[in-house]
């Protein structure tokens, strides 16, 4: 371990000394004296990325004061297949990570997470994917390995925040079914359709086990469980001012749809049709699983001189049926800016807000079990994300956690103060 600190220290020193100032580069190991941008000439390509939470419960929640840190090592490699083989469009793209820490929300005993980087406590391989660009990178084909919240139900405005239930996608997606999301990839395929600079199409079609998720696996069971079904989803995008030379301000709105093929279970019901709290038999099984998001984010004011400086809200619907998903409507909104102080232009400040609503079926199975009904669960946040360089971002965070989870164990609401540290090697 000491050799390799002294290793990055004398890396440091000669980017400093002899290649000059890396405090201006794009990553905190600068260019490896040359190396980097050689490879990458080449057609390959390193990014890693450190991103640590530190936050703290100051009041309410289940178990008191808290404190909790977690963090998220990625490595992300990209080989560039015509740069090395001559195969024109084609990419080839491998990840991982390694995280480690604790959820505040195991002490503040709510179900959206204040840290989104929590999940997964191992090393583990995400990503490993063949995309072919073509038609002038009009159409994409990906292949491989996937996460489906890389491609559907994201936006760059949730990655603003740390809460898990902006941060990423909506969190009620893989709360209810098997949506994969960092740092956990399924086998899939996505195609992608661009006719026109302000209309874009995306269908994948993805993997439905859940088994291989399990920690054990390291993200490296590749299985294929023909029973489980298959996850089928579109979206359709309208991208409003983003064609070249385009002189209104940006705008994003985007409708998706997607079908599950597996079996779920009910909530409520058994095989009669009955209340299986009541009934003591099984719940029905039932096929297939569906819904659908809303996205909406438009600039509504621009920084003179700027392209993409100033202020832009959001606003994120989804809705699936009750009888088989926990939590089938949910909202998150945001207003950011990016930036709000002057000469701080690659800052950007965000308030947040999510609200969970849980299925009236399971309300109705908390009843007829004698325990309390969960209703909703809310969150608001606020933060400032300092670009302190290129490659290290620092970002004070505050969190009021409403109804922890659903009101059903009479928790208090909860109050999180924190920071996040990001740096890009």
């Amino acid at each position: 371990m000491k050799k390799l600190f002294f290793a990055i220290l004398l890396l440091l020193v000669s980017q400093t000394c002899v290649f000059g100032s890396w405090w201006d580069g794009q990553y905190l190991l600068g260019d490896w004296a040359g190396q980097r941008q050689k490879l990458s000439d080449k057609g390959i390509d390193f990014t890693g990325t450190y991103v640590t939470d530190l936050l703290g419960n100051v009041s309410g929640g289940e178990d008191g004061r808290r404190f909790r840190y977690d963090s998220s090592t990625g490595l992300d490699v990209n080989f560039d297949m015509e740069k090395l083989c001559g195969l024109a469009g084609l990419q080839s793209h491998a990840s991982g990570v390694y995280r480690q820490g604790d959820n505040l929300s195991d002490d503040i005993g709510n179900r959206f997470p204040p840290s989104s980087i929590y999940g997964s406590e191992e090393i583990r391989l995400y990503n490993l994917y063949l995309e072919q660009a073509m038609l002038d990178d009009k159409v994409s084909l990906k292949l491989g390995r996937l996460g489906t919240g890389d491609d559907f139900a994201q936006s760059p405005l949730y990655w603003i925040f740390l809460t898990n239930s902006i941060d990423g996608c909506p969190i009620n997606l893989p709360i209810n079914f098997f949506f994969t999301t960092y740092p956990t990839a399924t086998w899939g395929a996505r195609l992608r359709a661009s006719p026109t600079d302000s209309f874009t199409w995306k269908g994948g079609i993805y993997h439905q086990d859940p088994k291989i998720a399990r920690m054990d696996a390291h993200g490296a069971d590749f299985s294929w469980r023909r029973n489980k079904g298959l996850l089928f989803i579109q979206e359709f995008s309208y991208l409003n001012n983003q064609a070249e030379g385009s002189k209104g301000m940006p705008g994003n709105y985007k409708l998706g749809l997607f079908y599950s093929s597996g079996r779920f279970t009910d909530l409520y019901e058994d095989e009669n049709g009955n209340s299986c709290a009541l009934s003591g038999l099984d719940p029905k099984r039932r096929h297939g699983n569906y819904g659908l998001y809303l996205h909406v984010d438009q600039m509504l004011y621009r920084e003179s001189g700027t392209a993409d400086e100033g202020f832009t809200p959001f606003f994120v619907v989804t809705w699936q049926p009750d009888d088989v998903n926990e939590m089938p409507f949910f909202i998150d909104a945001g207003l950011t800016y990016k930036g709000l102080i002057p000469g701080r232009g690659d800052d950007i400040a965000g308030i947040g807000y999510a609200y969970g609503k849980w299925s009236r079926q399971l309300g109705k199975y908390e009843t007829d079990s004698g325990g309390t009904r969960q209703k909703y669960e809310m969150v608001v946040e606020a933060t400032y994300k300092i670009a302190v360089n290129k490659w290290l971002y620092l970002q004070p965070d505050l969190q009021y956690i409403i109804n922890p989870h659903g009101g059903d164990k009479d928790i208090d609401d909860a109050l999180v103060v924190g920071a996040r540290v990001g740096v890009t090697f």
